[in-house]
């Protein structure tokens, strides 16, 4: 693990603690954070430790949770998978909307299958203007996720 990527997430622990989930930092906010706090600068090796030793901590407690490898959480996921894409194929009957979705697994080791959805035609929106199928924004995002 990298030194600068355990101050942000000790940045991040501490200014989003109290926040609800809508408001809390931006990475991009946290990383300037980071640059300017004089206290995140010049460490010693041991303070090092002590940041990327909190996040591996913090690694090793998502990756044994129940959720990474919990076959009644992959259930849930497809179940609900199924009703928003059928909310959002009845939306664009009815409304005339447009939707994309994509449902990716948060961990590596997750029994949850990544899926994607458009409505109507709007899978071809991605190849028509980004010249890739949606399905390689798929495997780029779980890849983002996953990372």
């Amino acid at each position: 693990m990298q030194v600068k990527n355990a101050l942000v997430h000790a940045k991040s622990k501490e200014m989003n603690a109290d926040l609800p989930v809508g408001s809390q930092y931006l990475l991009v906010e946290l990383h300037e954070m980071v640059a300017s706090d004089p206290k995140m600068k010049d460490l010693m090796r041991e303070q090092e430790a002590t940041y990327i030793s909190a996040l591996g901590k913090h690694h090793e407690k998502k990756s044994a949770g129940v959720w990474s490898n919990d076959i009644a959480a992959a259930h849930d996921v497809v179940a609900t998978m199924d009703r928003i894409v059928k909310e959002l194929d009845n939306l664009r009957v009815q409304t005339g909307v447009y939707a994309t979705l994509f449902v990716i697994h948060g961990h590596i080791n997750d029994t949850v299958q990544s899926a994607m959805h458009g409505t109507d035609n709007s899978e071809d929106f991605w190849e028509d203007v980004y010249e890739h199928p949606m399905a390689d924004f798929l495997r780029q995002y779980e890849q983002w996720v996953c990372t």
